[in-house]
């Protein structure tokens, strides 16, 4: 199943994917630091992640959380539309890009205008639609796809809806084939293949980031505990590379976590039931404690930056690999998610499939963005939490209250005598239709302005409602609201959502 919003493509040319290796097999001394051994990086003293990553890397994926919370507001609008002018959006610089051919309908520039109280939107003129490109695409694919032994190996769809990309490798001898005539602009690009690529002895609860292993001396890392919504079932999520249908699963000190239920070949995708998933994931080196809390899953754009944790870079580096930048999503059966380390670095290791891949919030807590698949260099590709969510039903990650429901709540601007907000409401469970979201501020700030929500107060006591036109809330959706308040800034908690309590 794929959604309009998944298929996004890359924002910019990057150079040549160099140095593409297997990354799943037995274990290498030379690649994975045993416990004790010198780190380049240290986590010594270490409390969270905030203390392991550099001050300017989560200072500038903070500052994208208004630019996520506000494209995927619009996104939720998009979905909601049957017009076949949308294109893509993406993370450029400060503010979100909304590509779009021809006339943007009533409700889709609605949504722009919401979202753009709180930050910059620009709406690009589009010369292809995504209904123009996957057409295009559609024929092109199937000849790229015919011939393995041939140059071209991939076609990416352009996010600002320029044309098509057809992705080839500097293989000798190999040819390019005869592609079919689109009416699309085709452009060819040298990129090479990325290549498929664990904390050693995780206990229940088992949090993402440790190592696991099937036996035999092979091992990956595990990506993140989940649940699915509707049924309650718990799992670990890894990659479905690593292993195969009924293979059971130990901890590095071989304590068995469970057996694979679930896997998808093509979106490199599986699930290991158990039943005690981790709400963490291990963001330190590979002999301290040093974890992150999962608070929700966030959808990926173009220009997004995110981190991952895989157990060998970990064991190498003392810490996590940050400063991927979201490039482009492939629209072909595997649906892999692109990303460039900026500056050069290694993005992952043998052993690092299946890592947890993830957005960085302010107080240290993460978001599920995905799972570690491949690398080439500072190339690097994983699978989505939303093509997971695809594969095995309405999984979210386990968290410390399973809630179907996360609140992005933002203080966008502050003064001497107030502030304002920004908060995004985010449905992980059926859809809404009609919503009332309370919380309580903790040192009597008042309400003195606000829109997109009908607003009561009683004393410290805050409900807002929805206007007739945000009533709906699709499931996977988000919706947003503002408002100026006076005091000092805060961040109440906790919030609900029709009553229920929210992440």
């Amino acid at each position: 199943m794929t959604h309009i919003w998944k298929a996004t493509a890359r924002m910019v040319v990057v150079g040549a994917l160099v140095g593409a290796v297997a990354l799943i097999g037995p274990f290498s001394t030379s690649a994975y630091a045993e416990p004790g051994e010198p780190s380049q990086r240290a986590a010594a003293g270490a409390e969270s992640i905030v203390d392991v990553i550099p001050a300017e890397t989560l200072n500038r994926m903070v500052a994208q959380i208004p630019l996520v919370d506000a494209a995927n507001v619009i996104r939720t609008a998009v979905e909601d539309t049957s017009s076949p002018g949308y294109t893509g959006i993406g993370l450029v610089d400060d503010h979100v890009t909304l590509w779009w051919k021809g006339t943007l309908p009533a409700d889709i520039a609605a949504a722009v205008a919401t979202v753009h109280r709180t930050v910059p939107v620009e709406v690009a003129r589009s010369t292809y639609s995504r209904a123009d490109l996957e057409k295009a695409a559609a024929k092109l694919a199937p000849v790229v796809e015919a011939d393995p032994a041939d140059a071209a190996h991939a076609v990416t769809l352009r996010t600002d809806g320029a044309g098509i990309e057809v992705a080839v490798d500097d293989t000798a001898g190999a040819a390019l084939p005869k592609l079919p005539t689109t009416g699309v602009r085709t452009t060819i690009v040298e990129r090479d293949r990325l290549a498929p690529i664990s904390r050693n002895a995780d206990s229940a609860p088992y949090d993402g980031g440790a190592y696991i292993s099937p036996g035999g001396g092979a091992y990956c890392t595990a990506g993140f505990g989940v649940r699915d919504a509707s049924s309650d079932a718990t799992h670990l999520l890894s990659a479905g590379h690593c292993g195969s249908l009924g293979q059971v699963w130990s901890t590095g000190a071989g304590t068995p976590i469970g057996s694979v239920t679930h896997r998808n070949a093509d979106h490199d995708t599986m699930l290991i039931s158990t039943p005690t998933p981790g709400d963490h994931i291990y963001v330190g080196g590979v002999s301290d404690e040093v974890r992150a809390e999962v608070v929700g899953w966030t959808e990926v754009f173009p220009g997004q930056f995110l981190c991952q944790s895989g157990v060998t870079s970990a064991g190498v580096l003392g810490g996590p690999i940050c400063d991927l930048r979201v490039e482009f999503h492939y629209d072909d059966r595997e649906e892999l998610v692109e990303a460039t380390q900026l500056n050069g670095e290694q993005a992952a290791r043998q052993g690092d499939s299946g890592g947890p891949v993830y957005a960085v919030n302010a107080d240290g807590t993460v978001l599920a963005a995905g799972t570690t698949t491949r690398f080439a260099g500072p190339g690097f590709g994983f699978q989505d939490f939303a093509t997971a969510r695809d594969d095995f039903g309405d999984l979210v990650p386990a968290t410390a209250i399973p809630a179907n429901c996360r609140i992005s709540y933002a203080v966008t601007d502050s003064w001497g005598t107030g502030f304002s907000a920004s908060v995004t409401v985010y449905n992980d469970g059926p859809a809404v239709n009609g919503w009332s979201l309370g919380w309580t501020f903790p040192s009597g700030q008042l309400i003195q302005g606000h829109w997109n929500g009908v607003f009561q107060q009683t004393g410290s006591a805050v409900t807002v409602a929805n206007e007739n036109y945000n009533a709906g809330i699709p499931t996977g959706g988000a919706v947003s609201f503002g408002f100026t308040a006076n005091g000092s800034p805060v961040a109440p908690a906790p919030f609900t959502l029709n009553g229920t309590v929210c992440n």
